[in-house]
């Protein structure tokens, strides 16, 4: 594949990732207003939020091989044609008098949930292929546009819903649809399909290995710190702070430029000098993030001064949480080929799907009962301090492993070129 198609494959992977991760969050700042029109509990609220994982945790493996069959192309295909039309359901959900509207709103959530899981398995496993030896880079770059749409989300659909839940949605299904063609004309480029070179590779191998395990385990951590704060922030800013669903995107806006910077530069780091470190780093920050949030949630009454330090707070924890995040892509990649060779690059991020789908799930149900337990913002940000300290002992504890596995795979890489 020549430099042109290459980049052309780039975009469309990143404007696919970019909507796909737009619709997971859009929703996140009209949170508090369906809280009222449907008369849902903080949890129920959050479980919204979560819903959009559930799939993405049954479904990963089989979308894995799907891929590794129909190709990356056309999975991605189908998948933005189904998250057009999940788009609409928000508003059906709004409009429709015969049927419980929040039945509706779940349904969406849903189908958005396996459309994003078919598109982010096919998406990293077309990377991997097109780009075997600065799969660090790309996949950086991919995940900061995933962090861009997701954070972003928030901040177009708090704009857009203050305005009319109409202009929202049909926006959202419209900015969704515009990404189509882009991946029509790229569908070759993406990957055609077709079985793996090694067969079917089983999925027991996911937990067995300890490399990839661990890694489960790490990706797990950092989406459910994420997936949490997505969930309760809007909730905490709303509750205590009194601000609207405009000034809840705005501030939400922050940690786009946070994690979407992160991912980028981590990535190419990665390339140059290896995983370990920037997890290691990721892990101490993120720790002491997730503690100063809990302090000045707890602490401080003054609203205002609260809302600057939440800003300063969630801004270094996306940048830091992508340290932790991005570099475990390349571990994936490297460790299953490390097993299985060439094939079944579907099946490993499918298994990395579920372990990322695993933590927002969680994350977002944590968060909705250990307020309504507590009634305590302090205490409900502050405990995710818990598994921000789980992730960097596992990382510490197993540091060599990983520089290892990653090591010995990429110089088979580099001396086969």
């Amino acid at each position: 594949m020549n430099d042109k198609d290459k980049k052309w494959a780039f975009w469309a992977l990143s404007c696919a990732f970019l909507v796909d991760f737009l619709g997971y969050a859009f929703i996140v700042p009209i949170l508090p207003s369906w809280k009222q029109e449907f008369d849902l509990t903080n949890t129920e609220a959050t479980a919204l939020v979560s819903l959009w994982a559930v799939p993405l945790f049954l479904l990963g493996p089989k979308t894995g091989r799907l891929t590794d069959r129909l190709g990356a192309g056309r999975t991605i295909l189908f998948s933005l044609f189904s998250l057009t039309i999940a788009s609409l359901l928000y508003l059906a959900a709004m409009e429709v008098k015969f049927v419980d509207g929040f039945i509706i709103l779940a349904i969406a959530r849903l189908i958005h949930g396996a459309s994003g899981a078919a598109i982010l398995t096919a998406g990293f496993a077309a990377a991997s292929e097109i780009w075997p030896t600065n799969f660090g880079e790309i996949s950086g770059k991919l995940i900061a546009m995933a962090t861009i749409g997701g954070l972003l989300g928030p901040v177009i659909g708090g704009v857009a819903y203050t305005i009319g839940p109409a202009i929202a949605f049909i926006g959202l299904s419209l900015i969704t649809a515009m990404i189509i063609p882009l991946v029509y004309v790229t569908t070759k480029e993406l990957g055609v399909g077709g079985e793996p070179a090694q067969g079917s590779v089983p999925l027991r191998v996911f937990i067995k290995n300890p490399v990839l395990f661990r890694i489960g385990l790490l990706v797990m951590m950092t989406t459910l710190a994420t997936g949490a704060l997505e969930a309760g922030v809007p909730l905490y800013l709303e509750d205590s702070l009194g601000l609207n669903a405009a000034w809840i995107g705005a501030v939400l806006l922050v940690m786009v430029v946070a994690q979407g910077t992160g991912g980028w530069i981590w990535g190419a780091l990665v390339d140059k000098n290896g995983p370990v470190r920037y997890m290691i780093f990721g892990w101490y920050i993120v720790t002491a993030a997730m503690l100063a949030a809990g302090y000045v949630a707890y602490s401080i009454s003054d609203s205002a001064l609260a809302a600057y330090c939440i800003i300063v707070i969630l801004g270094i924890f996306q940048f830091a949480i992508s340290a932790a995040q991005v570099p475990m892509l390349p571990m994936v990649d490297t460790a299953t080929s490390q097993v299985y060779g060439k094939g079944g690059a579907g099946l490993a991020f499918g298994a990395f799907g579920t372990a990322w789908a695993a933590g927002t799930i969680v994350g977002p149900m944590v968060i909705g009962p250990v307020f309504d337990a507590t009634n305590s913002w302090g205490i409900t940000l502050g405990i995710l301090a818990i598994p921000m300290f789980a992730g960097l002992l596992i990382t510490l504890t197993n540091k060599q492993m990983l520089a290892d596995c990653y090591e010995s795979e990429m110089s088979k890489r580099f001396e086969s070129e």
